[in-house]
């Protein structure tokens, strides 16, 4: 009787489970969110729940919305005390009862049919993860990769090694999970975080479907993380990388490799940015990362998956850290690099 009662409830729920959870942390982006939530709320797929997490915004966030929560039922509103993005969205997945689980910025937007594309593809392929390709806006050049129609089923292994090659692009935001995935997983730091995330729940997933369609608008602005000054919190990128090494040690030998090119990468871009804000501020940071870079010497030289501009980059500072460092510095003016830019900011 009890097994039967059970089955009975379990049916239950899964005829009133709606069959997305749609999650959206907002910290003081009143000038923002409202592109954000119309992009939502303008979805040709309906059936959703909107959990906006209020992290202790200080501006008129929360109250935009409440004022969205009462126009639409499909809005759910938490607000809690200012803790950082990973937890507001586990405050989000606690709260969340969707089938599948996904997850947005409160600064970026959404093109109409993202989440009819990436629910119709998780559907009918079963698949653990539905994944868009992004386009990234930054305030002076948008860049777009290369797009094709149709979608393609991919085992765990492969997933896997096309996620660390950044082939799916490393964010949460352009993907949707199955809630018993996305559940099993919590948030944690406040850089690189979702690839973190993203990292594991591959490593989770048994099938993965991609369609190459640009749907996701990631909008990098003047004032957010990724154009933001450099500080002490930069060092957690080589910190998950890091943990992306350990996590893939154990599966095949090729998600291996390319996580442990993504860890140089992540040591190379933190080297970069540590040089510009001059590493005499942060010697032992500098030493831990030339540490890093030199326990992958033969890998970087011999395997031929680091990209050439990283090797080169290993090679020349190796040789002369004082040339490669007068080398960067010219490079990132003439271009005027992201580094530059955070940089300047933090003098």
């Amino acid at each position: 009787m009890m097994k039967l009662l059970a089955a009975m409830l379990n049916n239950l729920n899964q005829l009133t489970m709606v069959s997305l959870s749609i999650i959206v942390p907002v910290y003081n982006k009143e000038r923002f969110i409202d592109d954000t939530i119309r992009s939502i709320l303008n979805q040709t797929f309906a059936d959703f729940e909107l959990i906006l997490v209020n992290d202790g915004s200080t501006d008129g966030s929360y109250q935009k919305c409440l004022k969205y929560k009462e126009l639409d039922s499909r809005i759910v509103v938490i607000d809690q005390q200012n803790a950082g993005v990973s937890a507001a969205r586990n405050s989000g997945l606690d709260k969340a009862g969707g089938a599948y689980i996904g997850f947005i910025d409160s600064d970026d937007t959404i093109e109409p049919d993202m989440y009819e594309t990436l629910i119709n593809n998780a559907r009918e392929n079963n698949a653990d993860v539905s994944v868009c390709r992004m386009r990234v806006v930054f305030p002076y050049k948008t860049v777009s990769p290369s797009e094709y129609a149709g979608s393609v089923n991919y085992g765990h292994e492969d997933a896997l090694s096309m996620f660390l090659k950044g082939d799916f692009d490393y964010s949460a935001n352009n993907k949707i999970f199955k809630l018993d995935i996305a559940r099993s997983i919590q948030f944690e730091g406040s850089i690189y975080e979702d690839i973190l995330y993203v990292c594991k729940a591959f490593l989770a997933a048994k099938k993965v479907v991609f369609e190459g369609v640009v749907k996701y608008n990631y909008i990098v602005r003047d004032n957010s993380v990724s154009m933001s000054s450099f500080n002490p919190k930069y060092f957690e990128t080589i910190s998950v990388s890091g943990k992306m090494v350990e996590l893939v040690t154990g599966e095949k030998e090729k998600s291996l490799i390319w996580a442990k090119a993504f860890d140089v990468s992540a040591n190379i871009s933190l080297l970069n940015l540590l040089l510009m804000a001059g590493k005499h501020n942060y010697i032992d940071q500098y030493d831990l990362v030339v540490n890093n870079l030199k326990k992958y010497a033969s890998f970087i030289k011999e395997t031929g998956v680091v990209k050439k501009k990283h090797k080169y980059a290993f090679l020349l500072h190796t040789a002369s850290p004082r040339i490669y460092s007068a080398f960067m510095y010219l490079y990132c003016l003439v271009t005027r690099s992201e580094v530059i830019k955070r940089t300047e900011l933090s003098t």
